[in-house]
């Protein structure tokens, strides 16, 4: 079953629960998951419920005042570079990867700088080792994170791990971590795996 259609019918089971609707204002939909605004009841059961799935997770951490003042200053370079490094080692392993965004506007310029940053630095990987199978299809999409589950998992992971780093919580990063392949501090310069976590 696709993650997608897992997340939609968690989300169900979540708005059927009779101690959940105690708790629901009346005018709550549970339109998609978002971590830092769900209820705190939903956020666990949320979390439980990534721990379940059949997913590996790689994470790019960022600190934008330690970056480069070009960088600073045009975010579509900015998250299209740092996208291509997560992705320059992953994307060569599947026939097909699609790359979704999550974004909520539409401006085709921006779009278009993504996409030509996440393929730039992938290309140059892609020079670097030339051993690498380099026949397969790499497909772009924007979407804004509550029209996809992927983006809503991405969304949990990237609080958890923030958390971590911001306050020292470490509380949804415990539950999910064996789910997380890698952290990759690019500021930093620290790895993370899972035989030498966070």
């Amino acid at each position: 079953m696709l993650v997608q259609q897992q997340i939609t019918d968690f989300k169900v089971k979540l708005l059927k629960d009779d101690n959940l609707k105690k708790i629901f204002s009346s005018a709550y939909t549970l339109d998609s998951f978002h971590a830092q605004s769900d209820y705190p009841t939903v956020r666990e059961r949320f979390y439980n419920f990534i721990n379940t799935l059949n997913i590996k997770i790689d994470v790019i951490v960022v600190e934008k005042l330690k970056c480069f003042e070009q960088l600073k200053r045009s975010p579509g370079k900015l998250y299209g570079v740092m996208a291509g490094q997560l992705l320059k080692n992953i994307c060569h392993q599947a026939v097909k990867t699609e790359i979704i965004f999550s974004r909520k506007d539409s401006k085709l310029k921006l779009r278009q700088e993504l996409e030509f940053e996440v393929e730039r630095v992938r290309l140059d990987y892609l020079q670097a080792h030339q051993n690498l199978q380099t026949q397969f299809i790499v497909s772009y999409m924007h979407n804004p994170h509550y029209t996809h589950g992927g983006l809503q998992i991405a969304d949990y992971v990237a609080y958890a791990v923030f958390q971590v780093y911001e306050n020292n919580n470490r509380k949804w990063y415990e539950i999910i971590k064996n789910k997380i392949g890698k952290i990759q501090d690019i500021c930093n310069k620290k790895y993370f795996t899972r035989s030498n976590p966070l």
